[in-house]
């Protein structure tokens, strides 16, 4: 019998005996023993000094070690064992000439995880291995799957990563002169959600604004919102008025249905600022309300009236309007930064969003202190849903 008998495996995590005993006589006993289990792996190491590193190449699922052996003993090598992360949790079954209670107590204090007598009935010896093998592998499986789910995580997150780097580079650039001028903050999620946003010049005197939210999070929403953002802002939606925030939004749910879109609809509030008559007209799907504020601090709420976008196809949608004062602010947001769990649980509210709006719009940097409000509340920095938001100022 050669030191590495070799029966081949029928399961991906095989079973896999590896015997340390200098006498080839117990050797060629208990290869004997074990050839009724044919899916089994047996090797065996006659040389004590060799058998941590037969060991480490082996990958063993039992380590059967013999306690008398010359040049090292048997309760070493268990500490040896024990010393490589690859083989800390290998199962260790002692082998011994006699039942000794000290000698047992010692091996378990050192790492092993059985005792016998050698050498046993055959069928005591394969229970036991089955048994210390069969929960090794169990292990190795679950912490394969561990790994496996992780990986994927890792890349979903990449994926995510590389999906809201592509959608802020399609985000404008402030708009920092003329009679509208423009900020925005975007905060994705650590999943991404489906959050997108824009403004463009129609004409001279209209500045078209829009912000969006697709239900829910990953690569397949973040895509459709960027799909229906570039509708808005590229050549139009044909047979539709640019100019009516109506018929924009009566367009895009004729594009975009739920039942061509994998199920997803998203939240949209559309408007047109006139910086020449000084009106805001608009109109919403779904979305959070826009919110004016007032030169002198007053807050009016732009209401979306509609349905969400794709929910239902043939809807009609309605614009309204209302008149600015000079030095007048818009804001329009997603609405992950006013949903939001605190740390005991309850939820902030849109009223307490719009209180924190009214309080910090005279500041320059009015959007990043919505931020740390957000995660004030929320306790911690990290959004569970993307967070968009969009500050266009009225300077005629």
């Amino acid at each position: 019998m050669s030191n590495a008998t070799t029966i081949h495996p029928t399961t991906a995590f095989k079973t896999i005996v590896l015997l340390v005993d200098d006498q080839a006589i117990i050797a060629a006993a208990v290869h004997k023993m074990l050839q009724s289990q044919p899916a089994w792996e047996f090797h065996y190491c006659s040389d004590g000094t060799k058998a941590v590193e037969m060991a480490l190449n082996l990958k063993p699922t039992v380590i059967l070690q013999d306690l008398v052996m010359p040049n090292i003993d048997g309760l070493t090598l268990v500490t040896e064992y024990r010393k490589h992360g690859q083989l800390l949790e290998t199962p260790l079954v002692v082998l011994s000439s006699r039942e000794e209670a000290v000698t047992k107590a010692k091996a378990f204090e050192l790492g092993a995880n059985d005792y016998l007598v050698k050498l046993p009935d055959p069928v005591e010896l394969i229970a036991r291995v089955k048994h210390h093998s069969d929960g090794y592998k169990a292990a190795m499986e679950r912490n394969a799957a561990y790994a496996a789910l992780a990986a994927s995580e890792k890349h979903l997150q990449e994926e995510a990563k590389r999906a809201a780097e592509y959608v802020r580079s399609l985000l404008p650039d402030p708009l920092t002169t003329g009679a509208a001028t423009t900020k925005w903050k975007f905060v994705p999620s650590e999943s991404l959600g489906g959050d997108a946003f824009g403004y463009h010049w129609l004409d001279d005197s209209r500045l078209a604004i829009y912000l969006l939210d697709v239900c829910g999070h990953g690569v397949g929403p973040a895509l459709l919102g960027v799909s229906a953002m570039n509708t808005i802002r590229g050549g139009g939606i044909p047979g539709r008025d640019m100019r009516d925030p109506a018929a924009v939004l009566e367009g895009l749910n004729d594009l975009y249905p739920m039942a061509e879109h994998n199920d997803m609809f998203f939240t949209l509030w559309y408007g047109i600022l006139d910086v020449d008559a000084g009106t805001i007209k608009w109109c919403g799907g779904g979305h959070p309300p826009a919110v004016v504020v007032g030169p002198d601090g007053s807050i009016t709420q732009l209401a979306s009236q509609g349905l969400m976008i794709g929910a239902a196809t043939g809807i009609p949608y309605d614009s309204s309007e209302v008149t600015l004062k000079p030095n007048s602010k818009l804001f329009v947001y997603s609405d992950g930064i006013f949903e939001i769990t605190k740390p005991d649980k309850s939820m902030t509210s849109l009223d307490e969003y719009i209180a924190e709006v009214g309080r910090l719009h005279t500041k320059a940097d009015a959007l990043e202190q919505m931020v740390l409000w957000g995660q004030a509340a929320q306790g911690g920095l990290q959004f569970v849903d993307d967070v968009s938001l969009l500050e266009v100022s009225f300077n005629p």
